[in-house]
């Protein structure tokens, strides 16, 4: 199973340094591989809103992904919103 999630960032986010976004992707990478999900590219979309787009692939089971998406968005803790304003995700077969 796959994941095209939209990220969207918070100003916050934004106004870090290039050198410290940069270091966002490979945390995202480590985090992903502990719920199983592994990163298999990411881009900057056009004609969107969002600022990256970022595929994931996970086994069959969905739980994988959500748990990792639970703990990468913060979610239920303060940091929930800090560098990612909102995300969409189209999940493909």
């Amino acid at each position: 199973m796959r994941y095209i999630t939209f990220i969207e960032f918070t100003p916050e986010f934004l106004r870090l340094s290039l050198e410290e976004r940069k270091g966002f992707v490979p945390r995202w990478t480590r985090m992903a591989s502990r719920h199983g999900v592994r990163v298999v590219f990411w881009g900057m979309p056009m004609g969107v809103r969002e600022n990256v787009v970022c595929v994931f692939e996970a086994e069959a089971e969905n739980e994988h992904f959500f748990r990792f998406q639970r703990e990468w968005l913060g979610l239920g803790t303060p940091e929930a919103g800090r560098y990612i304003r909102s995300t969409r995700t189209i999940s493909v077969f």
